[in-house]
């Protein structure tokens, strides 16, 4: 083959990216894009540019404290969705485009960071071209709200080759190119913070040579010091964005029962890494309780055999491998506690891992075509095994793409791929009555109880249901059955303190204090969580409210003093630049007659939240009117 020829070999997975990913273009939005796009009124004006470094990725949905309580910090996402909104309005295909495009490149970064590794052209198109086509990636490339991953890697690939070409040169800016590429990966996702293990093992083990273990060490200690600094600047972002630097208020599960799920995890994901079968936005998951746990023991037995394997191996190539698809998994791992059993083993965090995975792939292609088990030369052989996995992946690949059209076929997927699970049922029960389904929707989540009579979720979306179609008393006796049914312990506990703040709620509304108050009260014991407190909150403002109505004031003091706490401890959990608590502790402010204390709330409001902010304009009316009516009595005075 001419030399000429050689470098548009690295077309190959580029092309093979753009052509498996393509038909997302035809796509709608599904899941989270409903409110991250369509709902999303932070990235349709460039002047909020400065809050994407300075709030969560959530901060826009100031109607739910829930959401907006979500530890996910990433500027990059929320800059590249304020463009895209831009460029394509809400228009679907343009969002998609995007992330293919992404992904070709992505693609192309594992072409590059592949040959500076191996020094191999050959290998790497093939480890790129298993990467462009891999089915795993559908979640990540078909779902617009998906691209946090597609978009770190394109920070992160990049900053690992110039990384390896540091290595070989020591010139300085290359260093310099590697932090700046792994700041910009961290403030596109968190997980970025894997790189540095990975160019720790690099400089203790895969860059050995000669040097000594002490060198080596030594070695490490600088460039360790080096990425203290981009991540240092990190946390101080992060956390003067979100008040905290971990998500304390989501640790929904027991440590040690996280722990004793890693290993089956760690299958599940080695599963849907190799066998490119059962792709599903669920991956329902039990937490595993008991250390003599066949659930923990052969999983646990699998790992323990795959890492001696690792150890084993003579490949310095296969070891690279083995430890960079660990590495960036480790992150998805130690955060199970943080996840619910429908979401402990979730196909977007095998992006950027899958890399490692492929060049194993391809090693492997390259060792079984050099023993010529075929009449064929060894490229001939590589080239047709290669050919064959890309056939096979891709037409996964595209398949799975179509269940992403819309959030209907989202999780009709689910069903299908787990047809007795109640978290799948209840989701695409959800799902239809938002569609406007209500009978399918009813029929999905009478299913989901059949399976699981005991399931959280379907009573919570049959009393939601229930109370939209204007039946308060149904949707109660939905709550009260589910606390009835479901048993309270360290696993049901968040969902089952979600069901009595509801219940709260809606007693609250049904006038009906002592249960109201009651229910918030059993919410907070079982878990203290930020939305619970601010629930508890309302909830007493809302009697307030009624007891006002009735003219009797005394006690509707009392019950907006009752609320002043529970207001005060959310504004000191919740992310500093959550503007809305201020709003509502404004509001409480004046119920008590604190006209000054709800002046400032209000100030402090007008401060924090997006110019554009639909309740802006109110408050700085409400605002004025208290101002002018501080003034009159002064110039009477006069």
């Amino acid at each position: 083959m001419p030399a000429r020829w050689r470098g548009i070999y690295v077309l190959i997975p580029v092309a093979l990216a753009l052509v498996a990913s393509i038909n997302t273009l035809w796509n709608n939005f599904a899941s989270d894009d409903t409110q991250q796009v369509l709902n999303n009124v932070f990235i349709k004006s460039f002047k909020n540019l400065s809050l994407a470094i300075t709030s969560s990725v959530w901060s826009f949905v100031s109607f739910d404290i829930n959401l907006t309580a979500q530890p996910y910090y990433r500027p990059l996402f929320s800059i590249l969705f304020m463009i895209n909104y831009a460029l394509f309005g809400t228009s679907a295909w343009g969002w998609h485009l995007v992330n293919v495009l992404i992904h070709a490149a992505v693609t192309l970064m594992v072409f590059v960071v592949c040959k500076e590794i191996t020094q191999r052209r050959w290998l790497s198109i093939i480890a790129a071209s298993l990467f462009a086509v891999h089915p795993v990636h559908a979640e990540s490339v078909a779902w617009i709200s998906g691209v946090t991953d597609p978009l770190m890697a394109l920070f992160l690939l990049p900053a690992f080759y110039f990384y390896l070409r540091y290595k070989k040169s020591g010139r300085r800016y290359q260093m310099a190119l590697v932090l700046a590429l792994y700041f910009l990966g961290l403030w596109s996702k968190e997980t970025a913070v894997a790189l540095p293990l990975v160019i720790a093992y690099c400089e203790l083990f895969h860059f050995a040579d000669s040097a000594s273990l002490r060198r080596r060490i030594i070695r490490l200690a600088a460039m360790a010091g080096l990425f203290a600094l981009p991540t240092a600047i990190y946390l101080f972002t992060r956390y003067n964005a979100l008040g905290t630097l971990t998500a304390q208020d989501e640790l929904r599960y027991p440590a040690d029962a996280a722990l004793l799920t890693i290993p089956i995890a760690i299958a599940k994901y080695l599963k849907l890494i190799v066998l490119p079968i059962g792709y599903s936005y669920q991956h329902y998951t039990p937490f595993v309780t008991s250390l003599v746990s066949l659930r923990f023991i052969a999983p646990l037995a699998l790992v323990a055999a795959l890492t001696i394997g690792v150890v084993m191996m003579r490949s310095r190539l296969a070891r690279l491998a083995a430890v960079w698809f660990a590495a960036f998994l480790a992150p998805a791992l130690l955060a199970i506690r943080n996840f619910d059993p429908e979401y402990v083993a979730q196909e977007r965090y095998l992006y950027l891992p899958s890399m490692g995975f492929c060049l194993l792939v391809a090693l492997a292609v390259e060792w079984i075509a050099a023993r010529r088990f075929f009449n064929f030369s060894e490229r001939a052989a590589a080239a047709a095994l290669a050919a064959l996995l890309v056939i096979v992946w891709g037409a996964a690949y595209v398949r799975l793409n179509r269940t992403w059209q819309d959030t209907i076929t989202l999780f009709r997927n689910c069903v299908e791929v787990e047809p007795e699970s109640a978290a799948a049922h209840s989701a695409l029960g959800s799902t239809y009555y938002f569609a406007g389904k209500l009978l399918d929707g009813e029929a999905e989540l009478r299913r989901a109880l059949e399976l699981d009579p005991a399931y959280p979720l379907a009573y919570l979306n049959m009393s939601y249901f229930s109370y939209q179609q204007g039946n308060a008393d149904k949707a109660i006796d939905y709550l009260e059955q589910a606390v009835s049914t479901i048993p309270p312990d360290p696993f049901t506990r968040s969902r089952l303190a979600n069901i009595y703040t509801q219940l709260g709620v809606l007693y609250a509304e049904r006038k009906e204090p002592d249960r109201a108050i009651e229910s918030a009260r059993k919410s907070l014991e079982l878990w203290s969580r930020n939305v619970g407190i601010y629930y508890a909150g309302l909830i007493h403002i809302r009697l307030g409210d009624y007891e006002e109505e009735q003219k009797r004031k005394e006690k509707a003091q009392a019950l907006y003093e009752q609320a002043r706490p529970f207001y005060e401890e959310v504004i000191r959990r919740a992310p500093t630049k959550y503007a809305p608590i201020h709003l509502s502790m404004g509001s409480l402010y004046e119920r008590l007659k604190l006209t000054d204390q709800a002046m400032a709330e209000y100030q402090k409001y007008l401060e924090l939240a997006m110019l554009d902010a639909p309740d802006r304009q109110q408050v700085e009316q409400r605002l004025r009117q208290l101002q002018n009516a501080q003034s009159r009595p002064q110039q009477n005075a006069k």
